[in-house]
């Protein structure tokens, strides 16, 4: 605890997604009286971990990378010994270019000597470090990328990984909000490649697996946060409305009656926190209406190995949007994970929809499963169908921070300034992963400290 905490002071957090319960946990744990509002009758957000007939089956990320912020969480949670690292030997991943899977480069001497790139591209790329314009106003992730590293990263690497993360178009993307590392390591360093060899930036101890889930799934986190927080969880508490209270403090309207705290946190999805600003800043409130989730359905498909012609010794396949597929790629969870599937069995997760074929999403889930089967068929060399198929549709799915995002995050910056004590902890502000959303709760938390 640290020396300036108040702990009668009470905070409201709004939404028990990871980046409520991070900033709920960390507060409590400095001595403050936290409340936790979730409208639904479950916490963890899209972070939700399913048993179906003997598969371990993920609704949201199936890995989480290591980040400094991340481990120190798990490490306070006392999880270490359920930490499950990926199975070091199916590292690769894989791309789909000219209908056949290539395993990405990882490296840039795999990049320079491989075949997964032309020889043109690799000359482009070694040239990065003498490439000395800088990005300009609301440049997209593509300009960015085609601007250092060339039109055909962009295209084999870059669009397919944008699909993976965002669901997104790299085209439509800031770069500066998206990529905010790669943004700086440019301003400051004049290029990539010397700015991630000089730059001094915190690193995650070197003993903690880099790609890692566990045993029973991501769920453990958001379980073991949920199971610390105790009684300072509510459920199926929706916040009809907050309004300011005499002394700088904050009112916190639900069913249950009116609450009134020092402090609040908004954690919930762009739209619900548009409605609870309404009445306090309405152009920030409609700004937020505007942020674009596009939707995605993941279709499971578990598998008989000896059903599959493609040997499954990666993380799985992005198909860049150059390849006219219906899907945007695959992920091979029992490769990366042991416990994901039954002895002989493969699970695998594939995503439709996103930006880039959102009409798709709208098909029903007979016609899903058959696109699903007819493009692993064809690029897994998939025989049979499936013995179970499973669906988990996001109709708002990850939120895409598009050119001019700028406007949104000075505006979030501008309304915490003047309405001191509200406090934004959300994947649409400072980063949509586990990692970015966990270390933006610790950022807050030690805000709200120093109040």
């Amino acid at each position: 605890m640290i020396s300036d905490t108040k702990p009668f002071k009470k905070i409201g957090i709004i939404g028990g997604g990871i980046s409520g319960l991070t900033a709920a946990f960390l507060l409590k744990k400095k001595g403050f009286n936290v409340t936790l509002f979730e409208k639904s009758g479950r916490v963890g957000g899209n972070i939700q971990t399913v048993e179906v007939d003997g598969f371990r089956i993920e609704y949201a990320p199936n890995s989480l990378l290591k980040s400094p912020r991340l481990v120190d969480l798990i490490k306070a949670l006392n999880l270490e010994s359920e930490v499950l690292k990926a199975d070091a030997n199916n590292k690769k991943r894989y791309v789909l270019q000219n209908g056949k899977l290539k395993a990405l480069p990882m490296t840039l001497a795999k990049m320079a000597t491989g075949d997964y790139f032309s020889m043109k591209a690799k000359m482009r790329l070694l040239k990065e470090p003498f490439v000395r314009s800088k990005s300009p106003e609301n440049e997209s992730v593509a300009e960015f990328f085609e601007r250092r590293l060339g039109r055909e990263i962009v295209e084999r690497a870059a669009d397919p990984f944008i699909a993976g993360i965002y669901a997104g178009n790299p085209a439509n993307l800031s770069v500066r909000a998206a990529f905010p590392r790669l943004y700086e390591l440019e301003k400051e360093y004049g290029s990539l490649l010397a700015g991630s060899l000089l730059s001094k930036s915190e690193k995650a101890p070197k003993d903690f697996p880099r790609t890692f889930s566990f045993k029973r799934g991501v769920q453990t986190l958001t379980e073991r946060l949920a199971e610390k927080l105790g009684n300072s969880v509510k459920t199926n508490a929706q916040v009809k409305r907050i309004e300011k209270h005499a002394g700088g403090k904050w009112l916190v309207a639900t069913d249950s009656g009116e609450e009134i705290f020092d402090a609040l946190v908004i954690s919930a999805p762009a739209e619900t926190a548009a409605k609870l600003i309404e009445n306090l800043d309405s152009n920030l409130s409609a700004r937020l209406r505007q942020i674009y989730y596009p939707p995605v359905a993941m279709v499971f498909f578990c598998v008989k190995k000896e059903f599959l012609a493609q040997n499954l010794d990666g993380f799985g396949f992005l198909i860049p949007s150059a390849e006219r597929r219906q899907i945007l790629g695959t992920i091979w969870n029992s490769a990366v994970f042991a416990g994901r599937a039954p002895e002989g069995y493969h699970l695998l997760t594939t995503f439709v929809g996103g930006a880039r074929n959102a009409a798709t999403f709208e098909k029903s889930d007979a016609e899903l499963y058959e696109i699903v089967f007819d493009e692993l068929k064809s690029i897994l060399g998939l025989r049979v169908k499936p013995d179970l198929m499973h669906i988990k549709r996001w109709r708002k799915a990850i939120p895409q921070y598009l050119l001019g995002y700028e406007r949104i995050e000075r505006g979030i910056e501008e309304f915490e300034r003047v309405n001191r004590g509200i406090h934004f902890c959300s994947n649409f502000y400072k980063g949509i992963s586990v990692g970015d959303c966990v270390k933006n709760a610790y950022r807050t938390a030690e805000k709200i400290s120093r109040e």
